[in-house]
């Protein structure tokens, strides 16, 4: 076991944790808290893979639906416009619902 898994071990006893992904999404979200810029690159990763809608990887990140399609302007992602054929539909869907 490596030192990082064996504090997280030992994190989660003392702390009361659950367990070690308990500690780990504790760290996450204070690492983003502290960073916000990362939790706006974040909300863009998730946009990009396609994970989340425009509009909740705007909430992600803090920032309005239009800051955020700026953002993307400016990092050169483009955005899906129009309407999806039923299977390109049925997909994204899938996509949401895991």
């Amino acid at each position: 076991m490596s030192g990082l898994a064996e504090d997280l071990d030992a994190i989660a006893a003392a702390g009361g944790y659950d367990d070690t992904d308990a500690v780990v999404e504790e760290a996450v979200r204070e690492l983003l808290r502290r960073r916000p810029e990362l939790r706006l690159s974040l909300a863009v990763e998730k946009y990009r893979t396609g994970t989340v809608s425009l509009n909740r990887a705007a909430e992600l990140a803090g920032v309005s639906a239009e800051a955020f399609k700026a953002e993307l302007a400016d990092r050169g992602i483009n955005r899906d416009a129009g309407f999806l054929d039923d299977s390109s539909r049925e997909d994204r869907l899938e996509t949401f619902r895991e």
